[in-house]
């Protein structure tokens, strides 16, 4: 696996006990691979132009720390994780974590 990108990952900090909110957490760069898959256009008013969508490539290391509400800052752009982070097992062993990212 060659992974030729750096990202860094922006974790949500939540909320405490109390309802007041904990600050993000920004940690890397970690080695990435993202690849763009597609864009989306819209043309009704008020929605964002263009989305576009990435696929993002992690080592099992880094990759476990990512959640839904995480973001990855890749190129100085700032991109959301859509949906779960899943892990690629190959012969029974946790190979890397991929996942799709959202810009716009």
């Amino acid at each position: 696996m060659i992974l030729r990108d750096k990202i860094t990952t922006i974790t949500s900090g939540g909320t405490d006990n109390r309802g007041n909110p904990l600050p993000s957490v920004e940690s890397g760069p970690y080695p990435a691979q993202v690849d763009p898959i597609r864009s989306d256009e819209s043309v009704r008013y008020g929605s964002t132009p263009v989305v576009l969508y990435y696929r993002l490539i992690i080592g099992p290391t880094h990759g476990a720390k990512l959640t839904t509400k995480s973001q990855v800052k890749w190129r100085g752009r700032t991109l959301a994780v859509q949906g779960d982070v899943e892990p690629w097992m190959v012969n029974g062993r946790l190979h890397h974590y991929e996942a799709t990212l959202k810009a716009g």
